[in-house]
Formats: structure tokens, C-alpha cells, sequence
């Protein structure tokens, strides 16, 4: 387990860890968005749609779209 650079969140992956509060951010993205190098690939069981949680630069997540 790995810690993150503010030491509030903890990791599996020290890739992860070192990203984590360091100009990073998740993000969540689905279909055709999904990176080709995305591995963390999950498919929803009611409605098919695949999606996959990246990592993202800080100022890339700013022009994302969030919905709820």
C-alpha cells in the first residue's frame, strides 16, 4: 500500500500513489473515450456501457463534463 503525496489517500499502485494530489485527477470515462492502454476496462451489468477510471492532468478534468 502506498500513501499519496498529501498522505490522505492510499493506494494499491504506487503509479497511482504518485499521481494522487500531485496534478492529477480521476476521471471517469466511457466507450469509444476509454484510452487504448486502459487495462481497469468494466462493463455495467443492466446496460452494457463500458467505462474505465483514469488518470487525467488537473487541467484536462476542468474541461470535462461532469453529470449526475
Amino acid at each position: 500500500m502506498y500513501f499519496c503525496k498529501s498522505k490522505k489517500h492510499v493506494w494499491k499502485s504506487k503509479d497511482d500513489a504518485q499521481k494522487c494530489c500531485n496534478g492529477y485527477q480521476r476521471a471517469v470515462v466511457f466507450g469509444n473515450e476509454i484510452p487504448s492502454e486502459t487495462n481497469n476496462i468494466k462493463v455495467d451489468a443492466e446496460s452494457g456501457i463500458r467505462y474505465a477510471r483514469i488518470w487525467v492532468k488537473a487541467v484536462e478534468a476542468e474541461n470535462l463534463i461532469s453529470v449526475s
